[in-house]
């Protein structure tokens, strides 16, 4: 038993939740203002195609709740993801010199289809506990990212930094995450020694795609 599970799990991995969410020179490149313009296109063009399929995975954890609010708090996640998320990452390309065309027409390298591919695979053959698992990662880093370095920003609103990082510090992100790292705690209270080896692996492996995909970006990487 356990009374903060996610907690647990980020510092079993903390070195590796370190150079996902504060030490790769992508997340450093946003926060300092120095990440190309370039590495930020390949980036959006990517993600674009990963929240996607991001979105499948919450449907399925949703139509695999065994309760109205379950599935609620699931569909609002999809919500935020599919008609959120996703319009901002339409409106940076718009804004960013990436046309619809192009972004339709990306095709997703090595890391994004490897990331995706390992989150679909669990949810269609796991419980909806090891799909919040598998996602906490994902979630709960961005929010991290974006309100530790809203709060030592002193970049310019107009830069791409400035706005990318703005919209990861939003009230309706922020408590989104919360409510998943709240129910990956609750999964934590009635947990025993194996799950918590098999949920550990699972949030790891989550991490290092996360890490995947950024280092992706960083070196423009063609598959």
């Amino acid at each position: 038993m356990m009374d903060n599970f996610s907690n647990f799990l980020r510092q079993e991995n903390s070195v590796l939740w370190n150079l996902a969410n504060s030490e790769h020179p992508f997340v450093k490149g946003l926060g300092d203002g120095s990440l190309s313009l370039d590495k930020f296109q390949y980036y959006l063009k990517q993600d674009y195609i990963f929240l996607f399929d991001y979105c499948k995975v919450l449907a399925i954890a949703a139509s695999k709740s065994d309760s109205e609010s379950m599935m609620s708090k699931w569909v609002t996640l999809l919500d935020e993801t599919l008609n959120s998320e996703m319009d901002l990452h339409r409106n940076f390309c718009k804004d960013f010199g990436i046309s619809e065309e192009e972004l339709e027409n990306t095709n997703a390298v090595s890391s994004t289809r490897d990331y995706t591919n390992f989150l679909l695979k669990n949810a269609e053959n796991n419980s909806i506990e090891s799909i919040a698992i598998s996602l906490l990662p994902c979630q709960w880093g961005y929010s991290e990212i974006g309100k530790e370095l809203f709060k030592k920003s002193s970049l310019n609103p107009d830069t791409f930094h400035y706005k990318w990082i703005e919209s990861y510090n939003s009230q309706e992100y922020q408590e989104v995450t919360d409510w998943l790292i709240t129910f990956v705690n609750s999964i934590g209270k009635n947990i025993d020694k194996d799950n918590v080896e098999i949920l550990s692996e699972l949030f790891k492996r989550g991490i290092e795609f996360e890490i995947d995909f950024w280092e992706s970006a960083w070196l423009l990487k063609k598959n």
